[in-house]
């Protein structure tokens, strides 16, 4: 493959080569930097419109039209007319007014529907949504209030109902059945209350702040990003100012309070609606029959009665009165002939006024003894069982009354709420002066005189009917107050309780661990494919749902709306405390990380950054980029760029292996592996420091500074540094990332360092400085990596055979001499990886690979697991160490031990052969042998095995 010339490495580079700035993929979290898209006009509304071919200037139109003043106020001036002009035109007006209502009514309608055209066309989320189902049929139900209508109803119901013309029960019921048809017309037009609910609705949206018609129009219809800069105005001088207004609370209405106060409203209107239309039909009235001659004709018997008494034809007066008993019994009784199978109760004791006169009685059955004429019953014979019809001629019918049915043995077997009584009263006394033909009434009768007739009807059937109703009413409405009570609930608890909750969870989790917070961001969002995939299964939903025919009920309960939950502060505010929170645990690492659990521990006091330090023992790390000032000078702005890439590599490498970044110094980073802490009894913490934790601790670290170095030469990204021209002509033509590294134990004083104004978290002890020598002192000897004889002598046994010991020597600042070691490493070896573009930066891929990454760190502590063993098994590690020879290191330690004992002539001897044994040279003999040639190759007098190293 042919290699890039420099100039296009550095174009590369300085466009956002792969892992660059501004060519780096955008990551989840990153906070958006971007300049509004400016979209045309088509765009905008096309991404918010229901029916996207629809102009966006009609649009506008529309709504400006409905937010008109003058329209608001006529449309609820027509909202009062709908709910309270029938009733009016009823109460106060005779016919003649009617057409006055109706030109009234006509007006309503139209102004309604262009309200519903208007409202389809210009308003989101108003088509084939709740509201609209609601409007139409409100509409449709203001078409009954036309009087020509209201009068074709009821003759509809009246012949529907009526049969032969003088029938005087099928009259009645055709009375009955218009009344049911007024009855259903004043339910149907109690749907017209949700307008009240939408008048309240626009009320509240009108009286709220007013914005300019521009700020009106985008906020209609465009996305926060997709604004035309040059179609706002200017913002108020306040908030040029960067202040806030006094009512900015009050002004702004969340997007949680609208979704909430939207949903609600929903399910308050279906509620209300449910009940004022189910339960009047739940009445008795409507599910009952009921007589209205119970009365009437036991007055018309009662008077016939009385002119039979006072009346001169008496004999014609008593067929009269007998005709006009039997026919009342018959007529009640149960199944006579006026029982249409649906009468709730029925004549079960009656009293005569007089003794039946001329009838016969066979098998129950009562016959007059000359026939009737000129009525439709006549026909009809009074039809009883026969102990009830014999009773009818036993003295006590007229006295005391007679049970006419065989199913109760006396009239107080039924309850009072199961019986009613009629009564009516005639004159039981003749009377000279009765007028010759007429029907004398009980009027003008002496009180003495004055007899009462009684007839009692068995309503046990309405009894039940009624307990059955009142039961099945009471069952409704709990049922609709627990569905609203659960589904506000439900409500609440999406959109505000349980995203408290788990913020609050989020909290918890943060102050027990806050390290955690990290990496929680990264399980929030979902990449592109996955999003995708989520965006066409919703699409498809929605697509279902459209076609359903519960639609109306999905409008009700659907979780559907603007936005969506991304978009409530409740769902922002989780995300922002978990940014917040991610970054502190950016910010403060490990060090801090008791700071910040104990500041959120303690919610009631104030912050608190500088607490007591805490003493602890850990492994230091200390890294250090060759070459950074040259590279400062040359990348300029994009150093920033280089040193993150190299971070990248660092950290994520130390995390692995169970440490942490501490603090990174321009150049410079301060890496830490803190031995695992145990809980004691009583809940003290101490540190783990028994051998198999020390050992498999110390190797980690090592390793992990060995990976390092083989990424680092391995990374593509890095690699493109070293074709740019300015860096080669200045650092030579093989130039590459290189690094130096330190290792150090020992105890160290953790806590915040600082101020008020400002702290870091970080570690101080003389352990740590020791750290940053050791690397210094790589330079001197030309190795990757020091590593102090405390580390080593922790490290297993396998780990110690992959190390060698270079000198003995103190270092600037300590007077206490250490071991020096290194691990011999030739990263030249290493081939550049070549990634495909485009791989990773997804947030479910970053997700899996943190959980990948958790399982690795679980296993490498696993006792199964030898670290030491990737020495010989890792291939970066064996290709960077494929080039020692047993014989090097062999002969090396034998001219080591020479040199510790003072026998520098024959240390001598052997340092020159080790000196290019490999085919390079070998700093390490290099610089002992400068040294001792600085003796003349003889040792001093005090010589202790160890000298002193002058340079920092």
């Amino acid at each position: 493959m042919e290699k890039d010339t420099g100039e296009g490495a550095k174009r590369r580079l300085h466009k956002g080569s792969p892992g660059g700035g501004e060519g780096r993929k955008k990551k989840a979290g990153d906070a958006d930097t971007r300049v509004p898209t400016v979209r045309t006009p088509e765009e905008k509304h096309r991404r918010q419109c229901v029916c996207p071919k629809i102009p966006p200037r009609v649009r506008l139109v529309c709504c400006r039209v409905l937010d008109n003043r003058v329209v608001e106020v006529t449309l609820m001036l027509l909202t009062f007319y709908a709910l309270f002009g029938d009733d009016v035109r009823r109460l106060a007006t005779s016919r003649t007014a009617d057409p006055v209502f109706d030109a009234f009514t006509s007006v309503a309608l139209l102004a309604f529907g262009l309200e519903i055209v208007l409202s389809a066309i210009g308003k989101k989320d108003y088509l084939f949504h709740l509201f609209f189902y609601l409007d139409v049929v409100s509409l449709l139900s203001l078409v009954l209030d036309l009087s020509s209508v209201d009068e074709a109803m009821h003759v509809w119901a009246e012949e529907g109902s009526s049969a032969t013309e003088g029938d005087v029960s099928q009259a009645a019921l055709a009375g009955k059945a218009g009344s049911k048809v007024a009855r259903m017309l004043r339910l149907i037009r109690l749907v017209r209350l949700i307008r009240v609910a939408k008048l309240y609705k626009n009320i509240g949206f009108s009286s709220a702040p007013q914005q300019d018609d521009e700020f009106r129009e985008f906020d209609s219809f465009l996305e926060p990003e997709a604004i035309d800069l040059d179609d706002l105005k200017e913002a108020p001088a306040a908030s040029k100012r960067g202040e806030t207004s006094e009512n900015a609370a009050e002004e702004f209405q969340s997007e949680v309070g609208k979704k909430l106060t939207e949903k609600t409203t929903r399910k308050i209107v279906f509620v209300v609606l449910a009940l004022t239309l189910i339960i009047p039909v739940l009445s008795e009235e409507t599910i009952v029959t009921k007589f209205a001659s119970e009365k009437s004709g036991l007055e018309l018997v009662a008077e016939y009665a009385t002119a039979a008494r006072r009346g001169e034809r008496q004999e014609s007066w008593l067929r009269v009165y007998t005709h006009a008993t039997l026919f009342y019994m018959n007529y009640h009784r149960r199944g006579g002939i006026g029982d249409s199978g649906g009468n709730s109760s029925h004549l079960a004791f009656f009293q005569l006024a007089l003794p039946l006169y001329q009838t016969t009685m066979l098998d129950g059955r009562i016959y007059q003894d000359i026939p009737c004429t000129g009525f439709a019953s006549c026909a009809n014979s009074l039809v009883l069982p026969p102990e009830a019809a014999a009773r009818l001629y036993l003295p006590e019918a007229v006295s005391k009354g007679a049970l006419i049915v065989d199913d109760l043995d006396s009239v107080d077997d039924l309850r009072l709420s199961e019986r009613e009584v009629y009564t009516a009263y005639f004159c039981n006394a003749a009377s000279a002066d009765s007028a010759v033909g007429g029907s004398p009434k009980a009027t003008d009768c002496d009180l003495d005189k004055v007899t009462q007739i009684r007839a009692v009807f068995d309503r046990r059937s309405a009894s039940k009917i009624e307990a059955g109703l009142s039961i099945l009413r009471t069952f409704i409405v709990c049922f609709l107050l627990i569905v609203g009570a659960v589904l506000v609930t439900r409500d609440e608890n999406k959109l505000v309780l349980v995203p408290i909750e788990r913020m609050m969870g989020k909290m918890k989790e943060i102050q027990n661990n806050p390290l955690a917070a990290a990496n929680m961001s990264d399980d929030a969002p979902l990449d592109g494919t996955s999003k995708k995939l989520h965006d066409a299964h919703r699409r498809a939903l929605e697509e279902e749902e459209a076609s359903s025919p519960f639609r109306v009920l999905q409008a009700i309960f659907s979780d559907k709306g603007k936005g969506g939950a991304e978009s409530m502060e409740t769902a922002m505010l989780e995300k922002t405390i978990i940014k917040i929170g991610g970054l502190l645990a950016l910010g403060f690492g490990e060090a801090g990380a008791e700071i910040i659990a104990k500041n959120m521990k303690n919610a009631d006091g104030g912050l608190n950054a500088m607490l007591d330090g805490k003493k602890l023992q850990a492994v230091f790390g200390f890294c250090d980029i060759r070459n950074f000032t040259d590279a400062t000078e040359i990348l300029k702005e994009k150093v920033m760029v280089f040193v993150n890439q190299i971070a990248e590599i660092v950290h994520g490498t130390v995390d692995q292996y169970s440490g942490c970044a501490n603090k990174n110094i321009g150049d410079a980073f301060l890496l830490v592996w803190k031995f695992p802490e145990v809980e004691r009894e009583g809940g003290v913490k101490e540190q783990l420091m028994d051998t198999a934790t020390t050992n498999r601790l110390a190797d980690m670290a090592l390793v992990s500074f060995v990976k390092i170095i083989a990424e680092i030469n391995k990374s593509q990204v890095l690699a493109e540094y070293r074709d740019i021209p300015e860096l080669i002509e200045r650092l030579g033509t093989g130039w590459k990332v290189k690094m130096g590294f330190g290792l150090h134990v020992g105890w160290a004083i953790e806590g915040a360092i600082g101020s008020e104004y400002k702290i870091d978290a970080s570690y101080l002890s003389p352990n740590v400085n020791m750290a940053s020598r050791l690397e210094a002192a790589t330079k001197q000897y030309g190795v990757y990596i020091l590593i102090s004889n405390e580390l080593y002598d922790i490290m297993s046994p396998q780990a110690q055979l992959n190390c060698r010991q270079i000198d003995r020597a103190t270092v600037k600042g300590s007077q206490v001499p250490l071991g020096l070691y290194t691990v011999d490493l030739d990263p030249g070896r290493l081939s550049v990886v070549r990634h495909p573009l485009g791989t990773g930066g997804g947030a479910q891929n970053k997700s899996r690979l943190r959980q990948q990454r958790t399982l690795q760190k679980q296993k490498l502590w696993s006792s199964r697991t030898s670290i030491s063993a990737l020495f010989e098994t890792d291939p970066d590690i064996v290709t960077m160490r494929e080039h020692l020879t047993k014989e090097f290191l062999t002969t090396f330690r034998r001219g080591f031990c020479h040199y510790q004992a003072g026998e520098w002539h024959r240390a001598r001897e052997i340092f020159v052969k080790t000196q290019f044994m490999l085919g390079v040279e070998d700093v390490p003999s290099s610089v002992l042998l400068s040294f001792m040639a600085g003796h003349g190759f003889v040792a001093p007098a005090d010589w202790m095995g160890f000298r002193e190293l002058v340079e920092k």
